[in-house]
């Protein structure tokens, strides 16, 4: 055990992705991702553009129905998705920020 968990530490891991290697995408098994990171697999964009976020990152995120998101983009990186709420702050705190530094 002692050894799993300095090779978990080591990589970034748990210790139960560590020893539980089951992270498939379609067929094909992949590393375990790092701690706090996540790869729940693929989704397919319906005819109006809706995708269907899978349930493990509705639960992970506390997402339900009728949570609005804001959609962000970028050329190099793709797309990210944020609740509003926690847009709302992070610009706020981004505007603090500024008018602090323009008062200095």
């Amino acid at each position: 055990m002692d050894k799993c968990d300095k090779l978990a530490k080591y990589y970034g891991v748990t210790i139960d992705s560590l020893v539980h290697q089951d992270n498939k995408v379609d067929d094909i098994k992949i590393a375990p991702a790092p701690i706090g990171k996540h790869l729940w697999g693929t989704v397919t964009i319906g005819s109006k553009g809706q995708i269907v976020i899978p349930k493990a990152a509705r639960e992970t995120f506390k997402l339900n129905e009728g949570d609005r998101l804001v959609v962000l983009g970028d050329d190099a990186e793709g797309i990210a998705l944020v609740k509003v709420d926690v847009f709302e702050q992070r610009v706020q705190e981004a505007l603090k920020l500024s008018r602090q530094m323009t008062n200095e």
